[in-house]
This record gives structure tokens, sequence and C-alpha cells, in this order.
């Protein structure tokens, strides 16, 4: 739609001194449910600072990725859902090339105007309204490499100007209507699009429907095109020893939060009373009653079953190629992403891939499933990550045949804050974002047409959810962990993927 609708002239030539950023609707007319809408961004052209000179030096973007850092959703006034708009710059035009830019040699395409947009499809009937605000300009938003971590002061968007988008649902046939929900095949995909809905605004009993559980919100996942069962966790138990008997399993932090919730059966955290403990919020390396498996070493073994769900083997005498009868087994290998934080232990690499790597030594697995960008965007430069990513698509290569399904596990969405622990992680949301997009660009174009592959997006059921929620949730964790609900529902995704045929 935005390539049918021109940009005026005008906004090339606007500077901050006559405008502020705003957003613009270049429409008025309601549009139907699925249809697109598009949604542009002008950021007037600044003025040259000593200041900003010195920015310009320092602070750079990655080549496919924006100056500016602007978060933005469309909601409905009536439903809160949130839509995210996923704006793309826009190449400014030849024949405007000769409007104020400002004098400079990196200083003009930086400092000059710079619009944004997106076609944004809806397909909830509502009024959509504007929400956001501009986080970094001038790519300040990647501080990599020594760079000192900029202070989070977001630049509010001129929005009230905006025309409402009406979507309406002329005849009643929308296939996305709520109250059609039910009648969707079941999901199989590991990342339907979809969105986050007040529990209170489904017309139909929550309880004995069976679909995924209300986050720390009372809102509630609810697919576009499928429906997600609620899994018993002793049915995904049961899924696993049918179907994948064997499991590989390399993550961080995340994942050791994920296969507790998994080993317990659903007990970890599930408490209300224990759900605003620290553990469950956010830390939980030293929880001392978890015993089930060693959260203090890199190398776990887990054996699960329907009864007593996962504790790892006692003793040395079991084979390490097969799971025992009835049971399945996940061989967890802990990495710090594709970092040389893994060093101290042994390179990611050779966790993987050498005589001794869980590849290897730990049996032909159904499935393996390999997260990364926590770490990654946390410690490295990009250009280190896109050389280890390279590698590490090579051994998944050489090391797991075609029967195994791959499965990427996206980082852990991050937004509206900094790390102000001594950790000092890299982390800001355009940056986390960047490292996502370009693993899962990287590994669809090396695995999409040769064998089985499936993203686990966790970083987009994290961007679908109110903007407060998003900034209110993660603010006091500064190791971007998700609450221990959020935890349940990410696997829920993750089990109807997994067993829903």
């Amino acid at each position: 739609m935005c390539a049918s609708i021109p940009i005026p002239d005008d906004y090339w030539r606007l500077t901050e001194a006559e405008m502020t950023p705003f957003v613009s609707i270049p429409w008025e007319q309601p549009i139907e449910v699925g249809e697109t809408i598009c949604v542009r961004v002008v950021l007037p052209a600044r003025p040259s600072s000593p200041l900003l000179a010195s920015s310009a030096i320092i602070h750079t973007p990655f080549p496919d990725a924006p100056w500016d850092s602007i978060l933005l959703d469309l909601v409905g006034n009536s439903t809160g859902i949130s839509v995210p708009v996923h704006l793309q710059p826009v190449e400014q035009p030849p024949h405007t090339l000769g409007l104020p830019l400002l004098q400079g040699s990196k200083g003009s395409a930086r400092n000059g105007a710079h619009i944004y947009e997106a076609d944004v499809r809806l397909r909830d009937v509502d009024v959509y309204s504007p929400a956001g605000f501009i986080e970094y300009r001038d790519a300040q938003w990647n501080f990599e490499g020594g760079l000192p971590i900029v202070k989070y002061e977001p630049e509010p968007l001129q929005i009230t100007g905006c025309i409402p988008v009406s979507v309406v649902d002329t005849d009643g046939s929308s296939i996305y209507s709520i109250s059609r929900h039910q009648d969707l095949p079941l999901c199989q995909e590991s990342n339907p699009e979809g969105r986050w809905v007040a529990a209170d605004d489904i017309p139909f009993n929550t309880t004995t429907s069976n679909i995924l559980p209300p986050d720390n919100h009372n809102r509630i996942w609810l697919p576009y095109t499928c429906r997600m069962q609620r899994y018993n966790y002793r049915r995904f138990a049961q899924c696993l020893v049918d179907r994948y008997p064997v499991m590989h399993v390399y993550g961080d932090s995340n994942t050791r939060r994920y296969l507790k919730m998994i080993t317990t059966l659903g007990q970890w955290c599930n408490h209300p009373q224990y759900r605003n403990f620290s553990q469950c919020l956010c830390e939980d390396y030293g929880e001392r009653q978890f015993t089930r498996f060693r959260v203090d070493t890199r190398n776990v073994i887990i054996d699960m079953d329907p009864v007593n769900g996962g504790y790892s083997p006692v003793g040395t005498n079991y084979s390490t190629t097969a799971a025992p009868p009835n049971k399945s087994r996940i061989y967890l290998r802990k990495w710090d992403g594709l970092t040389h934080h893994n060093n101290n232990d042994m390179p990611w690499w050779q966790q993987l891939a050498e005589s001794d790597g869980v590849a290897r030594t730990y049996g032909r697995a159904q499935v393996a499933v390999f997260s990364l960008t926590n770490w990654d965007a946390a410690f490295t430069t990009r250009a280190y990550f896109a050389l280890q990513i390279q590698r590490l698509l090579d051994l998944i290569d050489s090391n797991y045949g075609p029967e195994t399904e791959i499965i990427l596990r996206t980082g852990q969405y991050f937004c509206c804050r900094v790390d102000p622990s001594p950790s000092a992680r890299q982390y800001s949301r355009m940056r986390n974002k960047m490292f996502d997009k370009y693993i899962v660009d990287q590994f669809k174009a090396r695995f999409s047409t040769t064998r089985r592959l499936s993203i686990w997006d966790v970083a987009s059921l994290g961007e679908h959810r109110p903007i407060e929620a998003r900034k209110a949730d993660p603010a006091a964790c500064p190791s971007n962990h998700v609450r221990s609900e959020l935890i349940d529902i990410e696997n829920q995704v993750l089990f109807n993927h997994l067993c829903n045929y």
C-alpha cells in the first residue's frame, strides 16, 4: 500500500526547527479486516552540533539496519490489541537530493530527514491509533565494540494529528473473528502470527475451551489462522517418549528455565503464591530447592517420562546414545551463545561437534534446538557473530542428518531500557532485533529447502504484548529473563508445534 502512496517532497525539506518527529497515516477510509494500512514516521533533519558530530564518528548501524530506533504500534482503542509496526527506511529519491541535507561527509545522510514506512495488516475489528516513541537517533542504539552504553531517554512522536484507522467486517465473514477461533485447525507452526487478547473479551469459556493460559496481565495469545491447545505437561512428556525419544538442546539460562518447567511437569513456579518470588520473575540460578538436574554444569542429561517428569540419571551405568525404556532423553549443552565466554570450559564448536561433543556422542536426535542472540547481542559484535553463525551452519550440516528437525529459538524480546548492572550487556531493542533477524535469515537461507527447519519465535510473542507490559515486566531483570507465566506460554507454542499431528 505504501508503494502506491507518494511521499510529499516537502517531507524531505523539513527540519526540526519547523516540525517535530511525527507519524503519518495517509488514508482516511475504513478498511476491511485483513487489509493493510500504510504507516509512516518522519524525522525532520536535525541541526549540526559538536555533540552530534562526535556521535556520528563513533556510532554506526549494521549495514542492514536503520539509523534510528523507533518503537511503534497500532493499538485497538476498544480491545487494546497491539500490532507492531515494522518500519523500514525509505531511500531518499534522487530529485530531492539537492534539498537541505546538512553539510559534512558522513553527516549528510545521518543528519538529513529520515522517513520510515510499513504496510501493517490489521485483522481484528476495532479503531486503531498509533502509539510509540523514538528510542535512539544516529545509531546510538548500537553500542558495541567497547562504546559506552547510551542512556535510555526516549523522545516523543507527534501522533495527535493522525486519523484513527477503522477496521470493519462488512459482511460478518471474517476468518479472523475471535468468535470463530474455536473452529480453526490446530496449530502446527512454531511461530504462527497472532495477538494478545484480553481474557474478558473472549466470547467463549476460557477455562473449558482448552486454549492457552493468560499472561500476568490477563491476556491470552490467540493465533489468527490456527488454534493452540493447552498441553498438560504429562501429555507433552508422552509425546516426547512416542515421537522424540532423543532431543539435543543448546542454550543459555533461558533454556534452563524452560527445562525447569518441563522437567517438573509444569509445577515449577506454577502456584500463584510463588510467582512473584525472584526465581520465578527473573533470576533462578541459585535456587536450592531445584534438584532434578544440575544447573551449575555445562553438560546435562535428563531422562523424561509422563509420570515422574525429568531427572538426571544417577551414576555412570547408562547408555549415552539412547533413552531408557519408556522414557525420552534430553541432552542439554549449556552455552553462552557463540561468544568467547564459552572458552573457559570449551569453545562452542567443540561442545557441538568434537569427538565428545553433543552431536557425536549422544545418539541420533529427532530434534535439535539452538538458542541464540541473548549472549551474542550482549557481548559480541555483529561482524564476529556473522562469522560464528556461518561456522555453526556448517557444523549443523555436517553433524545432523535430514532426519533431525532443526529448531532455532530466537532471543528473548528486549525493550525500553538498558542494562544497568555491572555486566553492562550491550542490549537495546533494535540491536537484539537485528541479531534475531540475521540468524533467522541465515538459517532459512541455508536450511529451508534442504531439511526440516522451524523458528521458535519467542521474541515475537514479547513484541506483540501491549507496550506497558513490555516496559513493566522486564524492568527489574537485567538478564532479560521472562517471568514464569510467559515461559509456560512459550513452551506451549513448542508443544503445539511438535505434537499437533
